[in-house]
């Protein structure tokens, strides 16, 4: 009787699960999509397209699947209906921001500046896709470097040059990121080790919006970011793997949750006070995302 309960359990679970392979393309050009944010709606269970657009994703029951990808209409499809193409719609966006002209740089002004030396904590990434973001306000001493020359980070990366997006969002009504500001992937290239990462936007002549921006750190779930490594706990010597997608993001306290924004299961969240077992100096307070913006004239 037991055996039989066993066998069609193992059948439930098998007729259940579903291993889904399947490629990104433009519905109108048909070139791949690299780097598009799938994830399961509503869990944090995902993948993400790799350079030539494939992804690979398991799933438990048809489930509703979502695709994001910048320059793109969210498409939601259920997994039982996914073949071996999965089309995006192109989507147009209105990028009022952004001006393409010859400029000569000759001022220059960062803000959001830290010290790589006094960080010690991080945004990291398991096996679930999520993103996190950092709300940067247009102040009026802006007004004469408009423009955003540079990016830079704190990444600290178990594999050499992992691969992160950079998504930059508008603002909407509600204070959250909604729409972009640049219709376009941003890959930043994270060094092996604590490094700060810059990456160069000069060339893309964005200035910065009136109503503030968002820039917002995407983790990609390829193989190329992906690092193993083993840990015990406590009371026994059995050796467990532990999975992340590199590189980890620095962060610094914040008195408040008005700047700090977390993306997962389709939704963006404020980000929560740390509690008193965080480090001290991040103790009671919350995390923001370690970037300095360069701007210039």
């Amino acid at each position: 009787m037991e055996k039989r309960i066993f066998i069609i359990i193992i059948l439930i679970y098998s007729f259940g699960f579903s291993q889904l392979k399947s490629v990104v393309i433009d519905s109108i050009t048909k070139e791949k999509i690299p780097y598009v944010n799938i994830w399961v709606e509503n869990e944090d269970i995902g993948a993400t397209s790799d350079e030539e657009g494939k992804f690979e994703l398991k799933v438990y029951t048809p489930k509703n699947i979502v695709f994001s990808a910048i320059g793109f209409k969210t498409r939601i499809i259920k997994s039982d209906q996914i073949n071996d193409l999965v089309q995006l719609y192109p989507q147009l966006t209105d990028l009022k921001e952004v001006v393409i002209k010859v400029r000569k740089l000759t001022r220059e002004f960062t803000i959001g500046k830290f010290k790589k030396s006094k960080i010690n904590s991080y945004f990291g990434c398991g096996t679930k896709p999520w993103m996190t973001a950092r709300f940067f306000n247009y102040k009026k001493d802006y007004k004469n470097t408009p423009f955003i020359n540079n990016i830079t980070l704190l990444t600290n990366s178990d594999v050499k040059n992992s691969k992160f997006n950079i998504r930059l969002y508008d603002v909407n009504d509600r204070d959250e990121p909604e729409g972009y500001i640049y219709d376009g992937n941003i890959i930043g290239v994270a060094r092996k080790g604590k490094r700060t990462t810059e990456i160069d936007i000069s060339k893309l002549n964005i200035k910065f919006p009136k109503k503030g921006f968002f820039v917002s750190v995407e983790w990609l779930i390829i193989e190329a970011n992906r690092h193993e490594s083993t840990y015990t706990t406590e009371g026994s010597k059995k050796k467990h793997i532990r999975v992340s997608y590199e590189p980890a993001i620095g962060l610094v306290p914040a008195d408040t949750s008005e700047n700090s924004w977390r993306y997962s299961q389709g939704k963006w969240k404020k980000t929560h006070k740390n509690n008193e077992s965080a480090l001290r100096r991040y103790r009671n307070k919350y995390n923001l995302l370690a970037i300095e913006l360069n701007l210039t004239n």
